[in-house]
């Protein structure tokens, strides 16, 4: 039987992430290509990730006021740690204080090594399936709602960004934008309908920026929610509930589909001392080397 848009290929189908990182700082992928911005950014001007990164949240610290106490809070009250030591599944499950963050060296000023997220090797799993073949296996099935892939487009403000006094888009990472988007098209659902999110906060300046840029929350409105506690799972706002990257480490071909397992737990009320209450619908969100992201939202 052939298929049809509205009709499955398959009943059920397994999905598997694994990656073993080298060593030390990320860097391109080894091709000098001139089309690649990553690799201008890197190899012509000599700013890899965390630099690129500190330069990012110096700037939201002359934008915004961010303060290295607030930049240390998000990697202590919120996620990293605070959250992780609940959960069985991070790799760093020991809490920090913020003096402890604060005292740890700097990697790039402002941010300090506690502050971004190590490489890790690591492998995931998930099953999707059709409803109905769902229905077999259990009593409690999560809806794929919509998932969506991007690319970074020629009007990035990743190249020049750094440097103009006001961006040329509102987000550095385009493709983490539109494919956010295209999620919430697909799905139906708008930023105010999403009970909890885990993004990819290779630093704890994502976890700042992407709400404000993807409209979970307004500009510079991101510090406050923080230090109110509304982005802890049990605040109003709930992002990394999981411990995120900060607490698993990059291998993000892992950490996607990890996502989705947590999703799955969260909405079933089984992610235990990190429960966000009344999960209804989670978002997910990576993106990669290249210019490349995804999204995906998930029900109950």
């Amino acid at each position: 039987m052939s298929a049809t848009p509205w009709s499955p290929v398959y009943d059920i189908m397994l999905v598997v992430g694994g990656e073993v990182m080298p060593k030390g700082m990320i860097q391109t992928s080894g091709i000098d290509d001139p089309n690649d911005k990553e690799f201008l950014r890197q190899r012509l001007i000599g700013m890899p990730g965390p630099s690129f990164w500190s330069t990012l949240a110096r700037r939201r610290m002359h934008e915004h006021g961010t303060t290295e106490e607030q930049m240390a809070k998000v990697a202590v009250a919120v996620k990293a740690r605070k959250c992780s030591v609940s959960n069985p599944h991070a790799r760093f499950q020991k809490e920090v204080t913020v003096e402890d963050v604060l005292a740890s060296p700097y990697v790039s000023d402002p941010l300090r090594l506690f502050e971004i997220c190590p490489v890790s090797n690591g492998a995931a799993a998930a099953i999707i399936c059709t409803k109905e073949t769902a229905r077999k296996f259990t009593t409690q099935p999560i809806t794929v709602a919509s998932s969506a892939v991007a690319t970074m487009t020629f009007d990035d403000a990743l190249p020049r960004g750094l440097a103009d006094p006001v961006p040329t888009t509102p987000s550095v990472h385009t493709e983490a934008q539109n494919a956010v988007k295209q999620a919430f098209e697909k799905a139906g659902v708008g930023p105010t309908d999403i009970s909890f999110t885990e993004l990819q906060d290779n630093t704890c300046y994502y976890e700042l920026a992407f709400p404000e840029e993807w409209g979970l929350c307004e500009p510079g409105q991101s510090e406050s929610l923080l230090e109110a506690g509304e982005t802890a799972p049990t605040g109003r706002m709930p992002i990394n509930p999981s411990g995120g990257f900060v607490s698993f480490g990059e291998a993000t071909t892992a950490m996607g589909v990890f996502q989705i397992a947590e999703l799955t737990w969260q909405l079933r009320g089984q992610s235990g001392g990190h429960q966000v209450p009344d999960a209804k619908v989670g978002l997910a969100q990576t993106l990669g080397l290249g210019g490349n992201a995804t999204a995906a939202i998930l029900k109950r």
